[in-house]
């Protein structure tokens, strides 16, 4: 069946026909992508063909070529960074706003995928079920899987990508054996950052990028916040430690991530990255809500440069190539809020009543306070150095408004101060600031992906049924008790008891019975009684149905493939059922004669027999 003709349905969180510059801007990173991935074949079977040949002069050719493959290549990776920097698309649109910009990720992107036949072939050969029942189970999961490669930069969007999430765990569970063939699926993903792809058998990578893309959207949304408005500043703060907790969720779930972006080193940045942009979504409530608690604001700049210098020195001391927007954009925010300390640090200082007025005089209160404005000054002046080296900050405007109105607020301070305060001669006023401790207690919050209903329910439950489990094709029983039997028996019970529930496994069949003729055997399962589908049946469920069959009984039933290669079975299975037959108390369906107590010749021959025509079947 051909996928392509069914058009996918819309789904919420999904709006392919909506063109936005973030939209725009995503269109152009997949085309990055692709071509990345076409100069890396052709670089590959350069180097390759290279290898082979001992032709000089065709060697000579093949350098050439590599080195403007090389040239190439090289570009359209600058042409990535281009992309990845322009983190103003991703921020609030008003033009009265002065701040700095939030990081926001781009999403991985990826290749359609189409699973249908792949699926459908794995059910009717591993659960032997017509693979139609579920044809619209699988072509919902593609149309999920389409629509996730471009969902909305809203809480739908976000609930989207976690629904194809939840679905990824029934589909592994389902489709996806462990140490067994591969069903011919493969994943290829797109690094979100070097554009350089990734492809894997297993259905880990999809479900790392998946995971991915929620924290980069929610990246993006906490980024889009508007930071006048106190409510939005906290809705940013739960959206950058979502992400957070997110990146952390895949350090700690997945190991040997093929591609850069998903790289532990790497994953430990973007953690301290979106803890220290809700750490300053934080600090500009508590500017907003409490612009005089000089203290308290010295405290948290204090903190917060300290933050973003460690993310500088971890980017610096593993050797990450992170878009040139990012490495100019995190040191500057380092000296930005080390200017913004040492301004609160003086204002708090002239704010603040001396209690002991012997220790410090007005006058060294005074060079104090000068001391740190002009170390503020020095760190606004490199903030300034920072910009101009950057290309990409150097045009953005809002980033000049906000550095001005930091410069402002220094030389106001510096006005206020006596024109006759002068440093001493050879005086050295010491302006290091101690390390402090943050008040406002910022962890990552755990992520949620919530639940859906498994698409594939009717395979009966995954516990048992899915694609880590084995068992034999489900065979027909009839279990038909003659006039004889049912005299001899005098009840209406097959000689089989059950236990478990969904579905319910038989624990024993009496010997010479008609559950034991018919067939049935010790850790087989009931999938259908009476031609209704017992799956789910609880053993209430199924005593029920065999009541009411009075003496035919039709059922399905498959057994466990470690039932049957388990050395010993078939013998095990014998002396098991004479040991059952001296014993009086079963649960479950037992049968009503009273057992044997002795073993005649015949019932030892027929034994006899059986164990060895089986243990024949075996070698």
């Amino acid at each position: 069946m051909d996928v392509t003709d069914k058009s996918y349905t819309f789904k919420r969180g999904f709006d392919p026909t909506r063109i936005t510059t973030r939209a725009k801007l995503q269109n152009r990173r997949c085309k990055l992508n692709q071509e990345i991935n076409k100069e890396l074949r052709l670089r590959a079977g350069a180097e390759n063909l290279f290898k082979a040949t001992t032709n000089k002069k065709l060697r000579e050719t093949i350098t050439l070529e590599l080195s403007f493959m090389n040239s190439t290549l090289q570009l359209l990776k600058e042409q990535l960074a281009e992309l990845n920097s322009a983190v103003e698309v991703y921020q609030h649109d008003e033009k009265h706003e002065e701040y700095l910009p939030m990081i926001p990720l781009g999403l991985k992107e990826t290749k359609e995928v189409d699973f249908f036949e792949q699926f459908s072939d794995f059910i009717l050969e591993h659960y032997s079920v017509d693979p139609s029942n579920f044809e619209d189970s699988i072509l919902d999961l593609i149309d999920t899987r389409q629509a996730s490669r471009t969902p909305t930069r809203d809480q739908a969007g976000v609930e989207l990508l976690c629904k194809y999430y939840n679905l990824l765990y029934y589909a592994e569970r389902r489709f996806f054996p462990v140490e067994q063939r591969n069903i011919g699926l493969f994943f290829e993903w797109f690094d979100s950052i070097t554009g350089e792809p990734s492809c894997q058998k297993t259905i880990a990578l999809e479900k790392a990028s998946i995971l991915f893309n929620i924290a980069a959207l929610y990246t993006q949304i906490g980024a889009k916040t508007d930071r006048t408005k106190v409510d939005e500043l906290n809705y940013a703060v739960d959206c950058f430690l979502k992400a957070s907790g997110i990146f952390q969720h895949i350090i700690e779930t997945f190991t040997n991530a093929p591609s850069f972006d998903l790289q532990p080193y790497v994953l430990d940045i973007f953690v301290l990255l979106m803890r220290s942009q809700a750490h300053e979504c934080r600090f500009k409530v508590l500017q907003m809500e409490n612009s005089t608690d000089y203290e308290r604001l010295f405290i948290e700049s204090n903190c917060l440069m300290r933050e973003y210098g460690k993310i500088h020195y971890d980017i610096q001391l593993n050797g990450i190539n992170l878009p040139a927007c990012w490495e100019a954009l995190i040191p500057l925010k380092t000296e930005f809020f080390k200017s913004l300390s040492h301004v609160y640090f003086a204002k708090n200082v002239a704010k603040t009543e001396l209690q002991n007025k012997d220790a410090m005089n007005d006058k060294n209160r005074l060079k104090i306070i000068k001391a740190h404005l002009q170390a503020s000054q020095s760190s606004h002046e490199e903030i300034l150095r920072l910009q101009r080296m950057c290309r990409e900050l150097r045009t953005k405007i809002k980033i000049s408004k906000v550095l001005h109105d930091l410069e402002e607020c220094i030389c106001n301070e510096m006005y206020t101060l006596p024109e006759n305060i002068n440093d001493d001669e050879g005086e050295i006023i010491d302006t290091t600031i101690k390390e402090t401790t943050s008040k406002c207690n910022l962890v990552n919050i755990a992520p949620d992906f919530g639940k859906v209903e498994d698409p594939f329910k009717e395979l009966g439950p995954i516990a048992v049924f899915s694609a880590r489990r084995s068992w034999s094709a489900p065979r027909s029983v009839r279990l038909h008790k003659t006039d004889y039997q049912t005299k001899s028996n005098g009840t209406e019970e097959f000689g089989f008891c059950i236990k478990s529930n969904s579905p319910v496994m038989i624990s024993h069949v009496d010997i010479n019975s008609v559950a034991d003729l018919g067939g049935l055997k010790v850790g087989d399962f009931i999938v259908e009684i009476n031609g209704h589908d017992a799956k789910y049946y609880t053993q209430a469920e199924v005593l029920e149905n065999i009541r009411i069959s009075m003496n035919t009984l039709d059922l399905k039933i498959i057994t466990p493939m470690q039932f049957i290669s388990k050395p010993g079975f078939v013998s095990d299975l014998i002396e098991k059922s004479f040991a059952h037959l001296s014993d009086t108390s079963s649960s479950g369906i037992s049968s009503g004669a009273s057992s044997p107590t002795n073993t005649n010749k015949l019932l030892k021959n027929r034994f006899s027999n059986v164990w060895k025509n089986l243990r024949y079947k075996m070698k």
